[in-house]
This record gives C-alpha cells, structure tokens and sequence, in this order.
C-alpha cells in the first residue's frame, strides 16, 4: 500500500501556529465580536423558532428528523467512527498494511477524545442557556452572553458550547490525518467534519438545543484540539534533537576557534 509520509519535516510551534492556530483564530474572534455585537444569536433562534411556528415550545424539538435521525442516529455515527479508529489501532498490531498508519490512527482518536471532552467540560464550566430554556421561547430561565454576568439570583444554565455538534466538528481532524498520508486528500477530511459537524449542529439550533455561537466555538475547540495535537504526534522537535544540534553547533564553534 503506497503512502505518503511527512512525519520527517519538524518545525517549532510558533511557525506552524502563525497560518493553522492564529489566523483561524482571528477569523473565529471577528465572527463571535459580530454575534455579540448585534445579538445575532437571539435574532437567528428567534427567525428559526417563528419560521416553525412555535410559540411556546420549539415544534421541532421531538419531530423524528431532528430528533431520532440527526440526533440519536448522528451521535451513534460518532460512536461507530470512534470504534472503527479503535479497530485500526488494534489491527494495526497485527496487519502490515495498517502498521504505517497506527500513529495516525492513535492521533485521530486522540484528538475527537479531547475535543469532546473539552466541550463537555465547558458546559460544566459555562452559565449559558439552551434557547429552548429562554424566556422568549417559553423557557423560564434568563439568557445571557458569555462575556455578561448572570443577574442575581438567576439559573445557572449547562448548554455552552455545543455538544451534538462537536461530535462532528471533532473530525475536522481527519484533515491533518490525510495531510500526513495523503495530502492530496486533506481538504476532503476537513470538509467532513466542517459538513458533520454543521448538520449536527443546525438540527440541535430547529430543536431549540443550542445558539449559533454554541456551535461556532465547539468547532474552535475541535480546530484548535486537532493542531495543537497534530503538532505533538508529528511536528514536535524532539528534545534528543535539539541536544544534538546544540552540540555540533558547540563543537564547530570550538573547531573554527582553534582553528583561528
């Protein structure tokens, strides 16, 4: 099986996060400003909860598409992906086609685990509120932006960022996987999870599930999981390396000093 390795080019952290972390980055903080700036979460939820019909409670919430398929179907693709990656982790010891890519393989699983861990430690962490759960819904609890306080004696709400959706977002690493063994293929494995991921996330935004934004920073944390990793499993300068090179630098520094 032919593939293309690129494990063997190293850079330092700063040159690789100047065009895959901080321009992203930029380009994520702008949109959110936005958002912010002229409530365009409210006004979206509010354009999809009147579009349905909904007055007090989002028609869409239970309805088989957006509930059955895209939610409980979409999250147990999630979970069948996850076990596929396992499986050619653990065949991978055993077939010779699949050891080139075992590294691979153990970085694409631990990338989708942190990036859904990390969301879910967000909503631990988070105040936000569902907008199926917001006053203006026929919810009972106040909303409120993430960079506001919550009122006194407001609820505390769980549902920051988005959950279902970064189950998808999660896959954009694939995108660094297919950029390591096939790079002609790696636009494809970002578009999946960019494409998963926003279905994902705007059957939960008809349900009421989730705000715009919720769904915008869980695929910020999936992007930012995937680079800082895939840095670590394949970019990083190992420390034995950079010994090395520091001391042939000290040994021809010593050489052309005798030498004059």
């Amino acid at each position: 099986m032919h593939h293309t390795m690129k494990s063997n080019v190293r850079t330092t952290f700063f040159s690789f996060a100047k065009g895959h972390l901080l321009t992203p980055w930029l380009v994520f903080a702008v949109i959110i400003f936005w958002l912010e700036l002229t409530h365009a979460d409210m006004r979206f939820a509010s354009l999809l909860f009147h579009w349905q019909g909904g007055v007090d409670s989002w028609p869409l919430r239970g309805h088989w598409l957006t509930e059955d398929l895209l939610h409980v179907t979409g999250r147990n693709l999630v979970i069948l992906l996850a076990v596929i990656v396992v499986s050619c982790i653990g065949l991978s010891f055993r077939v010779d086609k699949l050891r080139p890519y075992r590294k691979g393989f153990i970085y694409l699983f631990c990338s989708v685990l942190a990036s859904v861990v990390l969301v879910r430690l967000g909503k631990s962490l988070t105040h936000m509120t569902c907008p199926w759960d917001v006053l203006e819904f026929g919810g009972r609890m106040m909303h409120s932006s993430l960079f506001a306080r919550l009122p006194e004696g407001a609820e505390f709400g769980q549902c920051f960022p988005g959950g279902h959706s970064s189950g998808g977002f999660a896959w954009v690493a694939s995108y660094y996987v297919l950029k390591e063994y096939r790079p002609q293929y790696a636009k494809t494995g970002l578009i999946f999870g960019i494409v998963l991921g926003a279905v994902f996330g705007f059957a939960q935004e008809l349900r009421g599930a989730h705000f715009l934004s919720h769904d915008l920073w869980s695929l910020a944390i999936a992007w930012t999981s995937a680079s800082v990793l895939y840095y670590g499993f394949f970019l990083r300068v190992p420390k034995v390396n950079n010994i090395k090179v520091a001391n042939k630098i000290s040994i021809i520094s010593t050489k052309e000093a005798i030498s004059k």
